[in-house]
């Protein structure tokens, strides 16, 4: 802004723009160093637990179809046994259902999906050599709206 009296012009709120920009750019470079030492710090510290990202906490933010055939919405691959955790819903109206594939083939059994919001939980066997993949699958039984479900895998 400038420092008399008068509205801004573009030249001026540009300028203000690539003051504020080289301000946050030497902000950053001053704060590589100090990240590159934390991350250092953090490699030679035993980790308890491996991190894991947060789900989304609104249904309508979950991966969905409308198809009345089995359609994939996630997909992981995992190399030890562990448990996959599904959070389900589907829109007013709705009913489905949800399936977890472990390279290819059904394991657990085959979850309801209704409107009411709930979680369930499918144990996942090793693989047999290397990698697994792990798919989660869902499809609208009946209804007009989306069946949706998230999904978070949790090694054992």
């Amino acid at each position: 802004m400038t420092r008399i009296n008068r509205p801004d012009t573009l030249l001026t709120e540009l300028r203000d723009l690539k003051r504020r920009l080289r301000l946050l750019e030497a902000a950053r470079m001053r704060a590589a160093p100090a990240a590159a030492a934390a991350l250092a710090a953090a490699a030679e510290a035993p980790a308890s637990e491996p991190g894991v990202p947060l789900m989304p906490a609104r249904p309508s933010d979950w991966p969905g179809t409308s198809g009345a055939s089995w359609e994939r919405l996630a997909v992981t691959w995992t190399a030890r046994a562990g448990r996959l955790i599904l959070q389900h819903a589907a829109d007013p109206d709705t009913t489905g259902e949800a399936r977890v594939l472990v390279d290819g083939e059904p394991v657990g059994e085959v979850v309801r999906v209704s409107p009411t919001p709930a979680r369930s939980t499918v144990d996942l066997p090793a693989p047999a050599e290397g990698e697994a993949e792990v798919a989660v699958e869902a499809r609208r039984t009946s209804g007009p709206g989306l069946v949706r479900v998230a999904a978070q895998l949790q090694p054992s």
